[in-house]
């Protein structure tokens, strides 16, 4: 039997505290635009909106500025708010008012159950739920929210369109990795917060003992994330546009000769077959698929296609064709990537390719993500390393 290990990012292999502040600096920047002062979510709302499914910083911090949008509007319900957006921060920002800490905990909760009851994209549930908020605001109100709900929430992984996600991407990769990754020129100077505010997680010890038994082929391993990332290494496409932020974590943790499956990887799979690349990122079971056919064979290629293939027409092509006997270690720190692989599993089993499922949930012992796994049944770790023990003693 072989067993592939999936590995989470953030908040597993890295304390990803260049994202918590980038996202907090980003909706801090768009609060003060609207005349609100500093309003962005403490670290604790942050980690409860990811067990919520706000996984991706793109998706978040919109939900974030558009829930504070609503509150701000709800204090003056007289004012009167231009459907573009720029000119609606020019209102805002003539009328300045004091406003208390907005309840991002309740819409997370929201748009978590939208989730786990329609399935689907994070943003599209997000742009739903605000949607219901929003209509309690007067109808004069209410018709330009509308409209900026689809402006922030629309393309949220379009760097080009989504203006919120250009401010974030700033912070994340510093104004010259905007340059060299986009190809256009930064709107303000910045450091890189990945570089100067991530810490690595795996000890040494640990990553240690994954290499040699991935050299003793006892292990096959990848990195599965929703961070963005280069295309397929084996595509042969063009890295323009593709933000190495997945590169980054995994030389920060010292895996530089694993394979990973990131955001990037995903939308050079949409570009393929002509879907949207945020319905096939985690908790869609196909970036998923992916991260289980990359672990087994190392092509990760082959195995997009075959997470395609398996996922819309219930066709098995290699590599996911040719697995045998494998158990699937998945080490995360959302539910909705484990149900993203427990749903994997299950299309493979159901194809006839025996498959075990061992979830890994990495998570302090108290807070809205421990709550969410203890719900689905899902044993909690303090630590990777103390996770990485347990699975272990599977192989000895």
């Amino acid at each position: 039997m072989k067993h592939l290990f999936l590995f989470d990012v953030d908040s597993v292999l890295v304390d990803a505290l260049g994202y918590l502040r980038a996202l907090q600096d980003t909706v801090a920047h768009f609060s003060r635009r609207m005349g609100v002062g500093e309003h962005p979510p403490t670290e604790t709302e942050v980690r409860a909106g990811e067990a919520h499914g706000l996984t991706s910083e793109w998706d978040s911090a919109p939900t974030y500025i558009a829930t504070l949008l609503i509150e701000r509007l709800r204090c003056e319900p007289a004012l009167r708010l231009p459907s573009r957006w720029g000119d609606a921060m020019n209102v805002l920002a003539a009328h300045p008012t004091s406003l208390p800490h907005p309840d991002y905990g309740t819409v997370a909760a929201c748009i978590g159950e939208r989730l786990r009851q329609n399935g689907g994209a994070t943003a599209p549930a997000a742009r739903a739920v605000l949607d219901e908020i929003a209509q309690t605001l007067p109808p004069s109100q209410y018709d330009a929210v509308r409209a900026l709900l689809d402006t922030l929430l629309a393309h949220t992984h379009d760097f080009t369109r989504a203006f919120i996600t250009q401010y974030f991407q700033h912070l994340v990769i510093g104004s010259e990795g905007i340059e060299q990754t986009y190809g256009v020129a930064p709107l303000f100077t910045s450091s890189p917060y990945l570089r100067d505010y991530d810490v690595p997680l795996l000890k040494a010890q640990s990553r240690e003992q994954l290499l040699q038994l991935a050299a003793a082929q006892k292990v096959g391993g990848v990195l599965y994330t929703a961070r963005p990332s280069h295309p397929p290494t084996d595509s042969g496409a063009s890295s323009h546009g593709y933000s190495p932020e997945a590169e980054l974590a995994r030389t920060l943790v010292g895996l530089d000769t694993w394979p990973l499956i990131g955001f990037g990887h995903v939308i050079w799979l949409g570009q393929q077959v002509g879907a949207d690349a945020a319905t096939l990122v985690k908790p869609s079971p196909v970036q998923a698929l992916a991260a289980i056919g990359t672990a087994w064979s190392g092509q990760e290629t082959a195995s997009l296609e075959a997470a395609w293939a398996l996922h819309t027409e219930q066709r098995l092509i290699p590599p996911l064709s040719t697995m045998k006997g494998v158990t699937v270690h998945v080490f995360e720190d959302s539910s909705s990537g484990l149900r993203a692989v427990r749903n994997a599993i299950t299309a493979l089993n159901k194809a006839g390719i025996s498959t075990k499922y061992r979830p890994y949930g990495i998570t302090p012992i108290n807070g809205a993500k421990a709550e969410a796994m203890a719900r689905d049944g899902i044993t909690t770790y303090r630590s990777i390393n103390e996770a990485l023990n347990k699975a272990l003693g599977h192989l000895r």
